[in-house]
């Protein structure tokens, strides 16, 4: 299926027999990276600049197979039922084109930046699910690796004095050299200013936690309260609860080794490192004690099972773990409560 064919029948442009066969095709869920794309696709042709998150596509993939799945629905007729999806489309929208027209709130053009013209650029946006990861390159020669359950949103090209893309998750950077364009990585806790360099960004909004470290060259970290700047072997942690910020020196490479499959913590205090340890295996990983988080934990897991993984660090720390099985294994496979032993 493609940009045309779902776009033609939100609109209710498709014949009765086209319209069945696209039905068919939205309600099948191994098609819904590739429908969320054709959605992010449909709404990046406003061609506006995005600066901010993007519109919640999955919810509204819920909602179109919501509406497609609703036993009322389906006793209506095909054209009332494409009539209906567009309606479901159109109202999610309408909550973002009036902030677009006023140039604000979710998009909106950068009016501090004169040479960022509201020029024709398509916006990609790619989702990396749990225990995946990918790599991109960019258009100016820049290359991405993303992690898994990493939001990253980029232009098809770059115009204007600045290279923008948005991530909301973990990855890593070789940003193509370039002193007159910078190149800069939106994230709701903190951006990141670069003109060429290599380096890593544990970003994931959902944790309230920031982790930049940097590998070569040089990098500036500024969101509404601070400004900072990386030399290679820095790293800095920025918990954006408690606003508290940490700069330390360390091996760059230990925060990128996902990259080549591998997990590594030195010292790394425990409720910050089953976070990232709960993602590698998709598994949702629950401390019950708050003494258990200021725990330091240092492992490298490259190939081992989740269960090897637990009984290591059990044996290394004082805490036991109790396994609970998800009801909905398409999301998390498991729930674990790690407890004080």
């Amino acid at each position: 299926m493609n940009y045309r064919d779902i776009k033609g029948y939100l609109e209710g442009k498709t014949t009765p027999a086209e319209s069945e066969q696209i039905r068919n095709w939205l309600i099948n869920p191994e098609n819904d990276v590739e429908l969320r794309q054709i959605l992010g696709e449909i709404w990046a042709n406003s061609e506006i600049r995005l600066k901010g998150r993007a519109p919640d596509f999955n919810r509204m993939l819920d909602q179109v197979h919501h509406q497609i799945n609703n036993q009322q629905i389906h006793q209506l007729n095909p054209m009332a039922l494409s009539a209906k999806l567009y309606l479901v489309f159109s109202k999610i929208a309408a909550v973002l084109i009036i902030p677009l027209l006023l140039l604000s709130a979710y998009f909106y053009f950068n009016s501090t930046n004169s040479s960022n013209q509201l020029a024709s650029n398509t916006f990609r946006e790619i989702y990396t699910k749990p225990g995946t990861r990918t790599q991109i390159d960019l258009s100016d020669g820049t290359r991405v690796w993303l992690n898994d359950g990493t939001t990253f949103r980029y232009p098809e090209r770059f115009t204007g004095s600045k290279r923008e893309v948005f991530v909301d998750g973990e990855a890593y950077f070789e940003v193509k050299s370039n002193p007159k364009n910078p190149f800069v990585v939106n994230n709701p806790m903190m951006n990141t200013v670069v003109t060429g360099t290599h380096f890593n960004l544990n970003a994931y909004s959902s944790d309230n936690y920031f982790e930049a470290t940097l590998l070569e060259g040089k990098i500036h970290l500024e969101n509404e309260n601070k400004k900072l700047v990386l030399k290679p072997g820095e790293q800095v942690q920025f918990d954006s609860k408690l606003e508290k910020i940490v700069q330390k020196t360390v091996d760059p490479k230990d925060a990128a080794g996902w990259v080549d499959g591998k997990l590594i913590f030195k010292d790394e205090r425990l409720g910050t490192a089953i976070k990232k340890l709960a993602r590698w295996y998709n598994v949702e990983i629950i401390l019950t004690d708050p003494e258990i988080y200021n725990y330091l934990m240092t492992a490298t897991i490259r190939e081992e099972k989740l269960d090897q993984s637990l009984k290591l660090i059990a044996l290394a720390l004082p805490v036991r773990f109790e396994f609970k099985k998800a009801n909905n294994l398409t999301e998390i496979q498991r729930t674990i409560y790690m407890t004080k032993r």
